[in-house]
Formats: structure tokens, sequence, C-alpha cells
């Protein structure tokens, strides 16, 4: 399961750290990103995702081979957590429960309505577009995880 952790956590890291600056069609639309959030805002976003990441990626390297000491679990789990926590509040429950709408624009989302998707809509809320779709499912797991060697 270490493996499969930081393995995880390395794709987990890339993807914090490039998916505002590469352009994979049709999964990012780095042309909307930029209108909708300057250089320096997805620049900050993007230092403060990657160095989320990367704690516990280097904590994991740290201890690869020998059992993880509490302050690490509870690093992995409140770290997890938090970016679980930013997964559910930003994405999910506005899909499921609507939100976020400022004069009939998605707040804050307009950058990835024409990226890939393959959740129904509902309604006139706002959609979980693939590629994140994916980064949640790794930081679930992730959380999951951490969850586990904490109280096992």
């Amino acid at each position: 399961m270490i493996y499969f952790f930081l393995i995880l956590q390395c794709i987990l890291f890339l993807f914090m750290a490039l998916h505002d600056w590469v352009e994979v069609r049709p999964f990012t639309d780095l042309a909307a990103l930029r209108k909708a959030h300057s250089f320096k805002i997805r620049l900050i976003g993007s230092l403060i995702n990657a160095v989320l990441v990367l704690l516990p990626l280097a904590a994991t390297f740290l201890y690869l081979g020998s059992p993880f000491p509490l302050w690490a679990k509870l690093l992995f789990t409140i770290i997890y957590g938090f970016i679980t926590l930013g997964t559910i509040t930003a994405w999910w429950i506005p899909y499921f429960g609507g939100g976020y709408l400022v004069q009939g624009n998605k707040a804050g989302f307009e950058e990835y309505q024409d990226t890939h998707t393959f959740l129904p809509a509902r309604k006139d809320h706002v959609v979980p577009n693939t590629l994140h779709v994916i980064l949640h499912i790794q930081v679930w797991a992730c959380f999951g995880i951490s969850l586990y060697w904490l109280f096992f």
C-alpha cells in the first residue's frame, strides 16, 4: 500500500503544480483560465496546492521502508482531510445542491465550462470536469489511506 500511496501523491503533486499551466485539450482550457484568473493568482494557487501535497509526499519519502511516526500520520490525515473538505465544498455540494451562481454565471467555474465532463448536468449547477473528478478521487484515496494508517 505504501507504493500505491507514493505513486498517488507523485501524480497528485504533478497535477497540482501543472494543471493550470499545461494545455491538455479537451480536459483543460488555458485560454479561459487565463481570462478568468491573472498570472499572479494562478501562480499563487499552484504554489499553495503543490506545497500542500509536497509536505506529505516528502514525509512519505523520508520514512519509506520504516513505520510512520505519529506526526507523519497526522500530517497526512490533516492535509488530505482539508483538501477533501475543499473538494466537497467547492465542487460536490454545488453539483448536487446548487450554488456559486452570480447573475447567471458559475462564479469561479467559467474556465471549466468547455472542458470534458462525463457527469450529467444538474439544472444550472456547477458540473465537475473529468480532470477534477480524477484529482478528487486521488485526494480521497490519499485521505482514506491516511485514516487507515492513523487508526490501524
